[in-house]
């Protein structure tokens, strides 16, 4: 499919994605949508600040991967890099490979091209283990204390270690070298052979890098680790702030499972650009099967999406006016 059409492909589901907006928000009435911002008020500022805390710790984690590897970038650029790339990440039908691009190209005013590329690959990597160990976390949460059917109680566990058994198997193939086996099997298969054998010794380069991130640092590796998970259940808070400050009666357990939902959403309607109007309809839906207000659960979530908005706009301006001077010489 060629460039033009994707772009008509992402923009029909955009559509479809406001069009279940509009159909849920005329369903449970704008009055009842509305009411929410309402109530917040100027509170709603907190709720746009609170990302610096996620932001803060990703990107110390990913300015960690990039010290172990000597690489002398400042944390400040770090920071900024980790915000833009999000921002991409939630405007592109493609999630991260939309952002990380985005973010290595940002690194390239500082760093080589190979050593930008595995540090985000590394970065990456241990963002979805923490995903994965927050998803973990409210598995076993709604497996003790919430009532389900018998094949849930089974489902839950063997879900759960899939899950981690496919992320094993994704790190055992960065150990000895992940992006060389996809290249070898592209030249197998006879696609864009020259192009691969014109950077191949980068790519060798880019499978050594992450292999010896492995090697050489695996107490590092359990901190980053926690850093991202530390990163990841800060969106716990944030919606527990935003219930707070809306004077919603709402457990700390159930914005566990609003996090998590928010995950596998993500993961199943990557492409829809910002998984409007599923997400919207996926904590209405969760709101009504835990016997609250759905109503409830869809402002939460348009009010994460306002926030959203709010960083892309920041992401944007980043883009536009931040001018990085260029320490190295290729």
């Amino acid at each position: 499919m060629d460039k033009k059409n994707k772009n008509k492909l992402s923009l029909l589901f955009f559509a479809i994605g406001i069009g279940l907006l509009a159909y849920l928000i005329h369903k449970v009435g704008l009055k009842n949508v509305l009411q929410p911002f309402k109530d917040l008020g100027w509170n709603i500022f907190y709720v746009f600040l609170f990302p610096i805390t996620w932001y803060s710790i990703q990107s110390f984690a990913w300015w960690r991967v990039l010290k172990d590897d000597k690489i002398d970038v400042s944390y400040f650029h770090v920071f900024l890099a980790k915000i833009t790339g999000e921002a991409i990440n939630t405007v592109t039908p493609v999630s991260f490979m939309g952002g990380d691009p985005y973010r290595i190209y940002m690194l390239q005013k500082k760093v080589s091209g190979s050593k930008s590329t595995s540090s985000v690959v590394i970065d990456r990597t241990m963002y979805m283990l923490a995903v994965l160990l927050l998803l973990f976390t409210a598995m076993v949460t709604a497996w003790i204390n919430l009532p389900m059917p018998q094949t849930w109680k089974i489902a839950f566990p063997l879900f759960t270690i899939a899950l981690f058994g496919v992320f094993i198997v994704f790190v055992k193939a960065q150990h000895i070298g992940l992006f060389g086996l996809v290249t070898r099997l592209l030249h197998k298969l006879g696609v864009q052979r020259k192009r691969i054998e014109s950077i191949q010794h980068k790519i060798e380069e880019i499978d050594h890098d992450v292999g010896r991130f492995y090697r050489k640092h695996k107490a590092h590796f359990f901190e980053i680790m926690i850093l991202q998970y530390i990163g990841r259940a800060l969106g716990i808070l944030e919606i527990y702030l935003i219930v707070q400050l809306m004077g919603y009666n709402v457990s700390l357990e159930h914005c566990l499972y609003l996090a998590s939902l928010t995950i596998l959403i993500n993961m199943v309607f990557v492409f829809i650009p910002g998984s409007m109007g599923v997400m919207e309809g996926g904590y209405g839906a969760l709101f009504h099967l835990l016997k609250l207000n759905s109503a409830y659960g869809i402002a939460i979530q348009l009010v994460r999406r306002v926030r959203a908005y709010f960083w892309i706009g920041i992401g944007l301006l980043i883009i536009l006016f931040y001018k990085p001077k260029v320490k190295r010489a290729e």
